[in-house]
């Protein structure tokens, strides 16, 4: 079932999707401030290896590790040494050249930079305490037991015939009372894309459907139909049960990823929450941006997704 996302939720959700980005970053980025000044005391510090150097400015191994990092092929695999390091010898070149025209002083270039500089450092405090509260295995066995082993999970065979009005659906079921055939009413009758098939909707879990009609079908028996017509956004329904069976949790390997992801965006939202409770924030208010273009999204429901 959706849920409403809170300002906070969505900026939970928003962090937990950057988190992976942050572990990407890896340690010793050489980071230059917006300035165009000297690199931070923590690369002039730095005694690892220099592989390259480019007009005097060296590029030391601590440099190269951290780029291997974040930059992976597009299998995920490790990139050659070499190929990296010309990277870093272009990049480095580039960024001579970008001082040297003064684009690090311009203001839109200076605000990207900030924003790149907030992101990472929110990003390094949130990781900072995530790590400090680990999920472990254990506790996702435990939600896992909870959450998909506990709670019986079932799936439906049902037929449905779609009509656009109450009269029609109720003269319908009528004729099913007297003994009509429910496929033949579906072939003649529904206005939806299983009326070919008899109203036949194959299996299905609930989350498939719109609440109105799984709530129906599942108060049904099997071999039962409803006795009342079932409205949606998409007309009146008159549904059939078929069958019914249970469907096996996943394996707990399968699931335990998605599973951690789940308790991490809980608990980043309640750090969230504990940092705008000791804030004092003020708001003045904000004009909304100019409207993107791209026009609305379409309700996409199809058949299997919305019962017709």
């Amino acid at each position: 079932m959706p849920m409403q996302r809170t300002p906070t939720a969505m900026l939970a959700l928003a962090l937990a999707s950057l988190l992976g980005a942050c572990e990407a970053q890896g340690p010793g980025s050489d980071t230059r401030p917006a300035d165009g000044g000297p690199a931070p005391a923590a690369s002039a510090s730095d005694t690892s290896e220099v592989v390259a150097v480019v007009d005097g400015t060296p590029i030391r191994r601590s440099l190269l590790d951290a780029y291997a990092v974040q930059r992976r092929g597009p299998d995920g695999k490790p990139l050659p040494v070499k190929q990296l390091l010309d990277e870093l010898i272009a990049q480095e070149l580039l960024l001579a050249e970008a001082r040297r025209k003064g684009l690090d002083r311009d203001p839109q270039v200076r605000r990207r930079i900030e924003l790149q500089t907030r992101n990472i450092l929110a990003m390094a405090a949130l990781k900072a305490r995530m790590d400090a509260e680990p999920v472990t295995d254990e506790e996702l066995r435990r939600i896992y037991e909870e959450m998909l082993v506990k709670q019986k999970r079932r799936e439906f065979k049902a037929r449905h015939i779609l009509v656009k009005d109450e009269a029609t659906a109720r003269r319908l079921i009528a004729e099913l009372d007297k003994g009509a055939d429910f496929a033949k009413l579906a072939r003649e009758h529904s206005v939806g894309p299983s009326g070919k098939q008899g109203g036949e909707l194959g299996w299905f879990s609930p989350s498939q459907m719109v609440k109105p009609f799984a709530d129906a079908v599942a108060a049904l028996e099997k071999g039962q139909y409803t006795k009342e017509p079932v409205q949606t956004r998409f007309g009146w329904h008159v549904v059939q049960l078929e069958d019914v069976r249970e469907i096996p949790p996943p394996d707990f390997e399968q699931v335990k990823d998605r599973l951690r992801e789940v308790v991490q965006r809980q608990r980043i939202q309640r750090y969230l929450q504990e940092l705008l409770a000791k804030a004092k924030i003020e708001r003045k208010g904000v004009k909304e941006a100019p409207a993107t273009t791209g026009g609305q999204r379409k309700d996409a429901g199809g058949e299997r997704a919305a019962a017709d």
